[in-house]
């Protein structure tokens, strides 16, 4: 477990980031939903994210975060309440990706208040190697954000392209690669 102490607007908040374990699935499963929400800000127009009719955002079986030994899951919370959670994996555009920053979210509450950036930058440290990070490129949220927290972390020493995905379904994604072994004097 990592633990650090954040202030903002003179207020300290403690915020740790725990290994999320297979009773935390369905608790990381229901944020998804609002993850989903969150993202149809900016790609609701596009083709298949569509409001639902039943007014409720569902996102794909994050299970295999729990069970699969090359995946790793993770919560956030400050102050011992929920706050977001990180999903990590092995599955890069290229084979020499170490690893890919699967999903990320933190709580509207909780965001521009350092959480996102201190969690991102604790789970880099935590696993070092060649990473990816990746958006849809209608998320202009998460590119402002991913492109802001890893200059920081890498002193501009990233590479950013928009590269075709092919698998489920052939889809251009916005790729922030970086070597998180390499010695940044970052923190």
């Amino acid at each position: 477990m990592f633990t650090q102490f954040l202030a903002f607007s003179g207020v300290l908040m403690n915020m740790t980031i725990s290994k999320a374990s297979l009773d935390d699935w369905q608790t990381v499963q229901n944020l998804a939903r609002f993850y989903v929400y969150d993202m149809a800000r900016y790609c609701g127009f596009l083709p298949g994210w569509e409001t639902p009719p039943n007014g409720l955002y569902t996102c794909d079986d994050l299970s295999s975060y729990f069970t699969d030994s090359d995946r790793y899951s993770f919560l956030i919370k400050v102050d011992h309440e929920l706050a977001g959670f990180v999903l990590i994996n092995k599955v890069g555009s290229i084979p020499e990706v170490d690893w890919n920053m699967g999903e990320f979210f933190v709580i509207s509450k909780f965001q521009g208040k350092g959480v996102g950036r201190t969690a991102a930058e604790q789970i880099f440290m935590q696993f070092p190697g060649l990473w990816e990070v990746m958006q849809i490129p209608e998320n202009k949220g998460a590119i402002a954000f991913w492109n802001k927290v890893i200059q920081r972390y890498t002193n501009g020493h990233f590479m950013h392209t928009q590269t075709l995905i092919p698998k489920p379904i052939a889809h251009i994604m916005e790729v922030l690669r970086f070597d998180s072994l390499l010695n940044f004097n970052h923190l």
